[in-house]
């Protein structure tokens, strides 16, 4: 089904594909396939008065010819079907009733438009969307894909932006952790469409977990490329807005995780996907983004990517916007900004400032800003970090700390950061243990002031 102008109003630029409740994967298509094979005993409801002898013939007339019946009267047909749902229970009628009202959708965009003149019609707010969104609690999984794939396809239709999707987006993100692959990989699809649809965007990610659950896919086994990509033209629709543009780095880290999967990726459409979404980060909100960017040595990988063929000519325009920007504030950044950058990207080295006495005396006290932000970053990575390189940096610039900085003693103490170096002192490598041995002297010869 062709998407509408306005769904895609801010795409027409980009040469980035997001399925319109498309599937590649064939696991919902079989299962529909197995339901329609199955006799449903309409006869019987009728003989037990469940629907009248006029249901009846119009669901046998429907199923004869579907394009006819819907030619003659769409909306009769949708207000049945829509009944149908809320007056029957078992669960083989229920599966196949949402197999015709997805017949229906298939038929042509005009079917959509008549489930909106339908709820306009009967004066019912729950209509379109409250039959099928009480059907995402039942406890059968069929049920809830057909159901939430009919819910995108309508949304990505509705005339106006007042639905709420609240219930839908939370199932959406349930999926997203689901142990089966193919409804994780059919949940992510449906987000895609829901996401091309601009006005959706800040909705998804203001849902409790949704972005967190997209992040944890790229995080956990080497998602297929496939499904990076899904999951990647995800975060590039939501960058498309300045507001998640501006927060998504500072909230979820994703700029590292990008990096390595671009470093990686063998596939040319997950590499074009990725850089995409950078340079929706570093257009909509650069000062939010740059150190994070630059820290992370985005600017190497760029230019190792450009120096590949690639048929997309997007990747290169896009590689060399990225390397001007970041260059140009490569060459404006202060020493401080640059130490700033490298902490929030995690991935410490010994570069000069570490070790500079004078970088310390100077700066030491930056650390303890904005709440001890940068300070409680260094004592993250101490406590999460698997490099033996960046763990002896990042005890040494605790120690330095401590020496340089006000109360940087008790600001350690608090933030439980001297726990962790001490623990340190065991560590299996003899420089992560040299230097949090350091460190450890400095808080016993530093006390609680300057």
């Amino acid at each position: 089904m062709a998407t509408t102008a306005s769904a895609t109003e801010d795409l027409s630029s980009v040469s980035i594909d997001a399925p319109i409740v498309a599937s590649h994967n064939k696991y919902l298509e079989d299962q529909t396939a197995v339901i329609r094979s199955k006799t449903i005993p309409w006869e019987g409801y009728q003989r037990a008065s469940l629907i009248t002898e006029e249901d009846l013939s119009q669901i046998r007339q429907f199923e004869k010819s579907p394009s006819a019946a819907l030619n003659e009267a769409g909306e009769r047909y949708i207000d049945l079907f829509i009944n149908l749902l809320q007056k029957l229970v078992r669960a083989d009628t229920i599966q196949n009733i949402l197999v015709l009202i997805d017949d229906v959708l298939q038929e042509s965009d005009r079917s959509v438009k008549l489930f909106y003149s339908l709820a306009e019609k009967k004066g019912d707010p729950s209509l379109p969307y409250g039959p099928f969104i009480k059907l995402l609690k039942k406890d059968d999984e069929y049920i809830q894909l057909k159901s939430a794939k009919i819910l995108t396809y309508l949304l990505i239709h509705s005339p106006d932006g007042e639905a709420d999707i609240s219930e839908l987006l939370v199932w959406i993100t349930t999926q997203l952790h689901n142990p089966n692959s193919n409804v994780v990989d059919i949940a992510v699809q449906y987000l895609q469409s829901i996401l091309s649809v601009s006005k959706y965007r800040l909705k998804f990610y203001q849902t409790p977990g949704g972005v967190q659950s997209l992040v944890d896919i790229l995080k956990k086994g080497s998602p297929n490329a496939q499904m990076q990509y899904q999951v990647i033209n995800c975060i590039w629709l939501l960058t498309l807005v300045p507001e998640i543009a501006a927060d998504l780095q500072r909230k979820y880290d994703v700029v590292p995780i990008l990096i390595d999967i671009a470093k990686s990726s063998i596939k040319e459409k997950v590499t074009r996907v990725v850089i995409a979404t950078f340079k929706n980060m570093m257009t909509k909100a650069s000062q939010e983004n740059m150190a994070a960017m630059i820290g992370n040595k985005l600017l190497n990988v760029c230019e190792t990517l450009a120096g590949r063929k690639w048929s997309d000519e997007d990747i290169l325009e896009d590689l060399q916007y990225l390397k001007e920007e970041m260059t140009k504030n490569v060459a404006n950044l202060s020493t401080w900004e640059e130490y700033d950058a490298e902490v929030r990207s995690g991935k410490l080295e010994w570069s000069p400032s570490h070790l500079s006495e004078q970088f310390w005396k100077q700066y030491a006290n930056k650390l303890s800003e904005r709440d001890f932000e940068l300070l409680r970053l260094l004592s993250r990575i101490v406590a999460t970090s698997q490099s033996t390189l960046v763990l002896a940096v990042a005890a040494h610039d605790l120690g330095q700390y401590v020496k340089f900085a006000t109360n940087g003693k008790r600001a350690l103490e608090e933030i439980g950061a001297k726990t962790q170096v001490m623990q340190l002192m065991m560590h299996d490598d003899p420089n992560v243990r040299y230097q949090a041995l350091m460190a450890v002297q400095k808080m016993m010869t530093h006390a609680y002031n300057a």
